[in-house]
């Protein structure tokens, strides 16, 4: 008799929702939009949840209910949380699962690509990096949120442009010599609809809505391949510099043994759509690993599935149910990158 697994990747901005079988194969899947807690509400959150998983088993023509359900969610680090989205899942009609797991964003990725351990690099509308070692322990720089970090990130990216056209404006900051902030203040008017710079306080602080602040970031990314203004460009290396040392941060915490199974280098699984600008952040990218003295290799790959397939392996081992699952297929090489040593 077949078994179904359900998963949930949750973030910032959208969320998606998968049903598998037990070789980890897609049945079903749904999208949608945002479900961190902090953002969105736990009772919000719950209901985006629910509602994509009954329309990933529809897609799969899931009767009943699944096996277990694995999420894995931004703003899904706290104990305390991770029982009032599992309750209110549980409370929600039609009952999906008895078996309900529930941990944080990272989590879910690195399990879809990795069978022992890695690390997951995340950048979305906001950012995070964790290292899953081969022991089950955990170790993460970054994923505080936009008042406390998301560096590199869409936010970050986005945040800091508009700040940069306040600031020279303002005379607080220079532009570099040679350059202006034409380019980059005509887009900043054109996304927010702004006529006068006095306006844009609305979308700060009245109207915030941190996913559309960061859904600038696609647009000034296509400027800068397009114009090659250097102060757009500039903006991307910094990203790029600030998720390297996101990386590099973890490095030293690396086991042997991981770094052993992958024949002395370390899998870092890329997550998030800013990565592809990776054109524009891999200098930055480069300078931040490069500054660094570990004679480490940084095997970088990209995920051929969504993270949601790992929140539902998660899932099925927290309920201890096997699968058997192909790990080799869920992702592929992307890049890979030497720190110089001295």
């Amino acid at each position: 008799m077949m078994k179904y697994y359900g998963g949930v990747l949750g973030g910032g901005s959208h969320t998606d929702a998968v049903i598998i079988n037990q070789n980890g194969d897609i049945l079903g899947q749904a999208t949608g939009g945002g479900s961190n807690p902090w953002q969105f509400t736990f009772e919000g959150c719950v209901n985006v949840i629910h509602e994509l998983l009954v329309k990933a088993m529809d897609a799969a023509g899931v009767k009943g209910t699944l096996e277990s359900i694995g999420l894995s969610l931004s703003g899904g680090e706290q104990k305390e949380g991770q029982e009032r989205i599992k309750s209110g899942l549980l409370s929600k009609t039609p009952l999906l699962s008895s078996n309900v797991y529930v941990t944080t964003d990272t989590f879910g990725p690195i399990a879809a690509a990795f069978p022992s351990g890695g690390m997951v690099l995340i950048s979305g509308t906001g950012s995070n990096c964790e290292l899953v070692n081969p022991d089950n322990s955990t170790h993460r720089c970054g994923g505080w949120g936009h008042m406390l970090g998301d560096e590199g990130s869409g936010y970050w990216i986005s945040h800091r442009a508009v700040k940069l056209v306040y600031d020279i404006e303002d005379g607080f900051r220079q532009a570099p010599a040679g350059t202006d902030i034409k380019i980059l203040k005509d887009e900043v008017y054109k996304y927010f609809n702004i006529k006068d710079r006095f306006d844009i306080l609305d979308f700060i602080y009245e109207k915030f809505s941190k996913s559309h602040i960061a859904k600038l970031c696609k647009i000034l990314s296509d400027v800068a391949k397009e114009t090659k203004d250097p102060i757009v460009t500039q903006l991307f290396y910094d990203a790029g510099f600030e998720l390297g040392r996101h990386v590099m941060a973890l490095v030293p915490k690396v086991d042997s043994v991981l770094i052993k199974e992958m024949n002395g280098s370390i899998p870092v699984l890329l997550e998030g759509a800013v990565f592809n600008s990776w054109d524009l952040l891999q200098s930055g990218f480069e300078a931040a690993v490069s500054s660094a003295t570990v004679p480490i290799t940084l095997y970088m790959l990209v995920g051929n599935c969504s993270g949601s397939v790992g929140a539902a392996i998660l899932g099925a081992k927290a309920a201890e149910l096997s699968l058997d699952i192909d790990y080799k297929k869920n992702s592929s090489l992307f890049y890979t990158t030497s720190p110089k040593t001295s």
